[in-house]
């Protein structure tokens, strides 16, 4: 029996098809990080290939936006260093914050990924049959759910633990500070 070097169980590893996808990844992410300045790559981060295109995270959805206008130009640089062309760039601020999103089940209540909801929202009141009704079905809801809020740091306001955990601060504060 001979034993292989460490690197050449890598090199055969790593041609295999399978792995070729996870390589070509890892290489355009690279390449990403070097054509983009350093503010784009701070709310920036590629997360997947497919069907060439290059799917990529932002921090929120203003980046997405400005940086979707850029896109041609983008392509472009990228593919002037790979292999295989890529076709196009996709970017969604939807996968970010990608451990928040992973904890919560999407197909039960889409709206819970939103960071100001730590609890499932409540169901629907039966039918209420006066506007007095409504707004009392309303106020408990809003009560109800105000329960677990928390100071923020910096302002003191009080907020949902959601936005806590995703920002360290309040929804207002966060705001402030990116836009």
């Amino acid at each position: 029996m001979t034993f292989d070097s460490i690197d050449k169980l890598l090199k055969i590893i790593l041609s295999q098809p399978q792995w070729q996808e996870q390589k070509r990844f890892h290489e355009l992410k690279k390449y990403w990080y070097e054509i983009v300045n350093h503010k784009v790559a701070q709310h920036t981060r590629p997360v997947s290939i497919k069907k060439e295109v290059l799917y990529i995270a932002t921090s929120n959805a203003v980046w997405a936006q400005e940086l979707s206008l850029q896109r041609r130009n983008l392509v472009k640089k990228i593919n002037n260093r790979v292999e295989i062309p890529l076709e196009n760039l996709h970017f969604a601020s939807m996968k970010w914050y990608s451990n928040y999103i992973e904890s919560c089940d999407l197909e039960d209540n889409k709206n819970e990924i939103h960071p100001s909801l730590t609890n499932p929202l409540p169901k629907r009141p039966d039918q209420v049959n006066t506007p007095q009704e409504a707004l009392k079905s309303w106020f408990e809801q809003i009560k109800t759910r105000s329960t677990d809020w928390q100071a923020c740091p910096r302002c003191q306001r009080l907020c949902p633990q959601g936005e806590l955990k995703r920002w360290d601060i309040c929804a207002i504060c966060f705001r402030d500070d990116h836009f």
